[in-house]
């Protein structure tokens, strides 16, 4: 079960809407933040800088990356969450920070510090980051 398959079920998507069939519960709104290419070039100097979380498939991480990150494409993130830092504020990044947003507010579910990059990979490139290559 991928990602997607956990927040649709975790929201009751795809459940068949019966006469007289109990209501899902209602769930607690998650609030997600977000962090812009410019704020987080400044994290990354700082003391204490985030940890990076890509999120995107194979295939687009191979069209660049930001240095120093850890690439788990967001369906298999449920099987590998042990591999996420507990203490560490972390920032999702997905291409243009749709998926990302939807990743860090299921790690905040869960009890981790995350955040999502605004724009994404694409908006890094744009604001200036450094992207890297294999």
């Amino acid at each position: 079960m991928g990602l997607f398959d956990a927040l649709r079920r975790a929201l009751g998507a795809g459940q068949a809407a019966q006469a007289g069939a109990a209501r899902p519960r209602e769930m607690k709104e998650v609030v997600v933040a977000e962090v812009t290419a410019g704020e987080l070039l400044a994290e990354l100097g700082a003391a204490r800088t985030p940890f990076l979380l890509d999120i995107r498939e194979p295939f687009e991480r191979r069209q660049g990356y930001i240095l120093d990150h850890l690439h788990i494409p967001m369906n298999s993130i449920p099987a590998r969450l042990a591999e996420l830092p507990r203490d560490a504020d972390i920032v999702v990044y997905c291409a243009h920070g749709n998926r990302s947003y939807s990743v860090a507010g299921w790690l905040v579910q869960q009890g981790y510090a995350a955040r999502s990059l605004k724009g994404g990979i694409a908006g890094w490139n744009a604001a200036g980051g450094a992207v890297a290559r294999d």
